[in-house]
């Protein structure tokens, strides 16, 4: 039998999303010890491990939750079998820019948009282009323009789709997203944003190389709950330093959580002796994806 730290350690889902599962949509019934502690077997074990996998994929857990061991195994082989898909999806978008083909390019992003979940679109076909490109670009086989072209598609068809998803409501969660002076990349936050509004938060989008006092400001203005910063360059600028730790002092005794996400943040933790309270570190698009829909539940 198990406890629910250890199916928490083994899973990677945590304690919060656990109760939250249990509760709302029954995907196991944990036996209670005397103590009122719960208690997995083997059998739940391996379900919630492959409901683990399944919405890092990017299935929805309302539409899984009631599918037993044999149903989830062979979605799972499925889902393996569409991310291999994906990544030639993305071979296809490279190659399209290669030969001047923008149109194609757009077409082909839209079209797997459409037809993918969220998650899988952000983890399996953009993230992957957009890195390949870059290799493309740093070994002198795409010009600088291609690089500027494919990236204009890339922003204006996520933020076309970010504003798509929701409407602004006073009602829900909200997300601000932004990257501190001297950080230009937000492709990581433009991403991060469609995972948000598809889980129906508000998302405020700053962009990228905002100042610490609008950062602030902005962030007390539209009430928001969490602030959402990417910082990618490492190691990062000095002034980038100096930007974040404002902004994490200037909301250290509001009820504000921040999230710290991209390789830079291993930069600003060398010079920290521990990480606010406040604050929590994002591992990857997974990690985005399952944290907000823990804080959804949780709050």
């Amino acid at each position: 039998m198990y406890s629910i730290k250890s199916i928490s350690v083994l899973t990677g889902l945590g304690v919060e999303t656990l109760r939250a599962w249990e509760r709302r949509y029954q995907v196991i019934a944990p036996r209670r010890e005397a103590g009122g502690h719960r208690t997995y077997s083997q059998q739940d074990l391996e379900k919630l491990t492959l409901l683990a996998n399944l919405t890092r994929q990017g299935h929805a857990i309302s539409k899984v939750s009631g599918l037993d061991i044999e149903q989830l195994q062979k979605l799972a082989n499925g889902a393996e079998e569409q991310v291999e898909h994906k990544n030639q999806f993305s071979e296809q978008i490279v190659e399209a820019l290669l030969h001047y083909r923008i149109d194609r390019c757009e077409q082909l992003l839209k079209r797997a948009l459409i037809s993918s979940e969220p998650l899988i679109y952000v983890r399996d076909i953009l993230a992957p282009a957009l890195v390949h490109v870059g290799q493309l670009w740093h070994e002198g086989k795409i010009n600088i323009a291609q690089e500027h072209i494919f990236s204009a598609s890339v922003k204006r068809i996520l933020l076309s789709m970010v504003n798509n998803v929701h409407n602004l409501s006073a009602n829900r969660a909200s997300m601000l997203f932004a990257t501190p002076s001297g950080e230009p990349h937000e492709f990581g936050l433009l991403m991060s944003s469609l995972l948000a509004a598809e889980q129906q938060y508000n998302c405020y989008y700053l962009g990228a190389d905002v100042p610490a006092f609008d950062i602030v400001e902005a962030t007390k203005k539209l009430e928001v709950n969490i602030v959402v910063l990417s910082l990618l360059k490492s190691p990062s600028d000095p002034e980038t330093m100096i930007q974040l730790n404002a902004v994490m002092e200037a909301l250290s005794q509001t009820e504000v959580t921040i999230w710290l996400a991209g390789r830079g943040v291993s930069c600003w933790l060398s010079q920290k002796p521990m990480v606010p309270s406040n604050c929590d570190l994002i591992a990857d698009f997974d990690d985005f994806h399952n944290k907000a829909l823990q804080w959804r539940h949780i709050n």
